[in-house]
């Protein structure tokens, strides 16, 4: 490039260098970056709070918890006593066909009866209904992590791609500003066509980029809304402590039984056991008493009498010894998927800490070393190109390369955040 050349892009050069030293700041750490976010914005913490009050599937957990907990009351209970009315010995045939009163053995009777349950049936039938409520309270616990997590990842998106807009747009007007000194130079006749064609390309390129950007922040938000509603338009609070482990690495691994997923599986056994109990009760014998008062005619005297009945179950292989086996074949598989999904939980819970490991190393190589030398690059092309040493298309070249620099430290943003939130919210006690 000759004098003449450099002399008609001095004027726009000045400026982009000015543009360019003002956005040369320091290279600030996660949340710092996205400056749109503020103190009094929307927390993670509160987003997460919100989506639990207010989704509807743990208002229906809600009342299933409600509903088994009503049934508890009456489980375990002796069943409604009955009342007996009949007639016994009523003449049928003979001068004293259908008369209530001239045969001596004829009685109207009126009585109660009330069924006794053997005590282990009563006893089992009320853990049963215990286990119900655990069950009903495992499933909502598990549906609130899951609830926490949803959200949670939802926000940690939105601050990404946020993010990502933010770097676009700090980067635009530089962009644009050597767009504008190829055109000036291309006008005065100085210039090269290719230069203004690239230069208008990159102009183009990051205006696509920065349509898909605004997309990727609408529907990031559109999915926060989903859980908190309107709360979603709020601007965003900076990201928590993302480096550092919500939980000690060794509690984590040392408390899978406790997390929600396993909790779940553990209420369940304990009502297939219940269940077991069940069946096995119903091979021991119940009872009923009846006491009666029958009346009799004018000319004999009135009864009372008292009856006892007792069941025999005596057919047990075939009525209630099939019944346990089915009861334990369903504990057994309980137990087994219950293994299975104590492997597979701590195996997603050794991946995401190395996942988390992994983006933050990564964030810090990349705060220490690739942003500043991205950055570093593009202002020493601009010195380059102000010299006459670089042309305008190398400069532009490393413009691109600095936003893909940024939006790959946007992703692992991302990623540390998704595995953050993974780790935050496996314990019962950080949910809300």
């Amino acid at each position: 490039m000759n004098a003449c050349h450099r002399l008609c892009y001095l004027p726009l050069v000045i400026a982009i260098a000015a543009a360019s030293t003002s956005m040369a700041s320091p290279v600030l750490p996660l949340a710092s970056q996205w400056t749109g976010a503020q103190s009094t914005g929307l927390t993670l913490e509160q987003a997460v709070s919100l989506a639990i009050e207010r989704a509807p599937q743990l208002q229906a957990d809600s009342a299933a918890t409600e509903s088994a907990q009503a049934q508890l009351v009456s489980a375990g209970r002796l069943p409604d006593p009955e009342l007996v009315l009949g007639v016994d010995n009523l003449p049928a045939t003979g001068e004293d066909a259908g008369s209530f009163g001239r045969d001596f053995m004829t009685m109207r009777k009126v009585g109660v009866m009330q069924t006794f349950p053997n005590g282990r049936k009563l006893a089992s039938q009320r853990e049963r209904a215990a286990a119900v409520v655990a069950v009903a309270q495992s499933r909502s616990l598990q549906t609130r992590q899951e609830t926490a997590q949803a959200v949670a990842i939802a926000w940690i998106d939105l601050q990404a791609a946020g993010l990502v807009q933010q770097k676009l747009q700090q980067l635009q007007p530089e962009i644009e500003l050597q767009a504008e000194a190829a055109r000036t130079a291309l006008a005065n006749g100085r210039g090269s066509t290719l230069d203004a064609l690239t230069a208008r390309s990159a102009v183009s390129d990051l205006e696509d980029r920065l349509i898909e950007a605004d997309r990727e922040v609408r529907l990031r938000r559109a999915e926060l809304a989903r859980w908190i509603g309107e709360d979603a338009a709020r601007p965003l609070a900076p990201m928590p402590a993302l480096r550092e482990l919500p939980v000690a690495r060794e509690k984590l691994l040392a408390s899978l039984h406790q997390h929600a997923s396993l909790l779940a599986f553990d209420a369940q056994r304990a009502l297939a056991q219940s269940e077991i109990d069940l069946a096995r009760a119903e091979k021991r014998p119940d009872w009923s008493a009846e006491l009666a008062y029958a009346k009799r005619g004018a000319a004999f005297s009135d009864m009372v009498s008292l009856e006892f009945r007792v069941g025999l179950p005596l057919f047990g292989g075939n009525r209630q010894d099939p019944m346990i086996r089915a009861k334990r074949a369903e504990l057994s598989e309980l137990e087994a998927r219950r293994e299975a999904e104590l492997r597979m939980h701590k195996s997603e819970v050794v991946a995401v800490l190395a996942a988390w490991d992994a983006a933050r190393e990564r964030i810090a190589l990349y705060e220490r070393e690739r942003l500043p030398l991205a950055r570093e690059r593009s202002q020493t092309a601009l010195a380059g190109f102000r010299a006459g040493r670089v042309e305008l298309t190398q400069v532009l070249a490393s413009h691109v390369d600095e936003i893909e620099v940024q939006r790959s430290y946007a992703e692992l943003v991302r990623q540390l955040g998704q595995a953050w939130v993974f780790l935050r919210y496996l314990q019962n006690e950080e949910l809300p």
